[in-house]
């Protein structure tokens, strides 16, 4: 991954996403296409010392230029950026904590351990809402059959 030739320019919209961090490029953008990204991709948005996971949504219209992206209002506040900054696109860290929600939906008992991972990469934002959802739901399920 060349980090330089990851670089775009904010454009602000005023996209209340209520606290989902979303990220919207254009189809054709270089960046999509050389990372492979599409929609609801999560990816790494980078601004000074400040990271934020976001959801992509793809964008077919002239509403951003070559080189621009609009940022939810949430993750503008998160990074502390405003319109015109340049940020830095990237794939985010593997959530090796997936694979511990994954056993649990088999019925796998899990460590302590293995919660603290979960609950760690939930509050880093590394989990999206459905990821975050199907882990209550496993975790809910599980529960009830205890009854």
């Amino acid at each position: 991954m060349h980090v330089h030739g990851n670089m775009l320019k904010l454009k602000r919209l005023g996209i209340d996403t209520y606290r989902e961090n979303i990220i919207f490029m254009r189809a054709d953008c270089h960046i999509c296409r050389s990372e492979g990204f599409s929609a609801l991709t999560r990816i790494k948005v980078q601004f000074g010392d400040k990271s934020i996971i976001a959801t992509l949504n793809v964008v077919n219209s002239d509403i951003l230029a070559e080189g621009e992206v609009i940022l939810s209002e949430i993750g503008f506040e998160r990074l502390e950026a405003k319109e015109g900054d340049t940020i830095t696109v990237s794939h985010p860290r593997t959530i090796h904590s997936l694979s511990d929600v994954r056993a649990k939906m088999y019925r796998r008992p899990l460590e302590d351990e293995a919660f603290f991972r979960i609950i760690k990469d939930i509050t880093d934002g590394m989990y999206s809402n459905i990821e975050i959802a199907a882990f209550k739901e496993v975790t809910w399920t599980c529960m009830k059959s205890l009854d």
